[in-house]
């Protein structure tokens, strides 16, 4: 699994991705409470095309393209400098991480046959934590490569589903979701593979995408009532709910009809940052981390986006 630098599609908007990873030094950054940044998403360009990584500034205005080429880009992670960008880029046979900084994009595993998906950066910005996929299944071990591509290493067994790795503020601790007990639910463990904890143990509901609040105090997930995954029905729910990190004293955020999912807090840990169809189409919200105070950020027809992340401000 060791990289090679793959070429890329290239367009003039790519070019300008040395200013566009330098918003923390704009002044209108300089303008936001405490220390949030830009939020990336990623989303399709139309219809039947590819999906690319975008990034937009919190109130919704500023958005631009980062990346542009023939591969399906998603689940963009935000290093914790907020200078770079680790992400997805899926072709035809596998998919790999990608990261994409002032020096351009560049693939840090090389996995033909395997599907590694869901980067998460440790918080000394050394290494990142990722699902290890293996073909035609959502099962695989969660693993932890350095920044350089070197020294991968598998943390979990690969007999189950173990992906959506949240890395805990202090570092030590890795949330992620697993099916393990049966039904999808949310498990912690060290980097070092040791000391696997369940923390939410809930019959009939399927948890997902947890995401540490900045302080650590809680972790943010979405959830939905089923007996399977992904969540029976025509029109499933899922609600986002946050959590004590022993899965304790739970409060439920959001309650619409239809998918309010993939929760990421923004730095200063007063908002999150979230994907919701409750308009129709799928697009990026935001809200205030009681729940309170819901602004819809993206208005794109067909899908306005998924997968967002917020920038840390240094």
């Amino acid at each position: 699994m060791q990289p090679v630098i793959l070429p890329r599609v290239r367009s003039a908007a790519l070019a300008a991705v040395v200013v566009a990873l330098a918003l923390p030094a704009t002044s209108a950054q300089a303008a936001f409470p405490g220390n949030n940044g830009a939020i990336a998403w990623s989303h399709p360009t139309g219809i039947t095309t590819d999906s690319e990584i975008f990034i937009m500034l919190p109130d919704g205005s500023s958005k631009r393209k980062l990346t542009d080429n023939s591969q399906n880009d998603f689940n963009p992670a935000w290093s914790p400098t907020g200078r770079a960008i680790a992400y997805e880029s899926s072709s035809q046979t596998d998919v790999d991480i990608w990261i994409l900084d002032r020096r351009g994009e560049r693939n840090i595993t090389n996995d033909p046959g395997h599907a590694n998906r869901y980067p998460a950066w440790s918080p000394d910005g050394s290494q990142i934590a990722f699902s290890r996929q293996t073909p035609f299944t959502a099962d695989g071990p969660l693993s932890v490569i350095d920044v350089d591509g070197t020294n991968p290493r598998q943390i979990t067994a690969s007999d189950s589903v173990n992906d959506q790795p949240s890395w805990s503020p202090d570092g030590q601790l890795i949330a992620f979701v697993s099916d393990r007990g049966g039904d999808h639910d949310i498990w912690a463990i060290r980097p070092d593979g040791t000391g696997l904890t369940q923390i939410t143990d809930t019959p009939n509901l399927q948890e997902a995408n947890p995401n540490w609040s900045p302080d650590g105090a809680r972790i943010a997930y979405d959830v939905c009532q089923s007996a399977t995954f992904p969540c029976a029905g025509s029109t499933p729910n899922y609600e986002i709910v946050t959590a004590d990190p022993d899965g304790g004293n739970v409060k439920r955020l959001t309650n619409v009809a239809g998918i309010d999912a993939h929760p990421a807090w923004s730095p200063d840990g007063t908002q999150i940052v979230f994907r919701s169809d409750r308009t129709g189409w799928t697009q990026i919200w935001k809200m205030n981390a009681d729940g309170t105070g819901v602004t819809q950020l993206t208005f794109k027809n067909f899908q306005g986006g998924v997968d967002p992340d917020w920038q840390p401000l240094p």
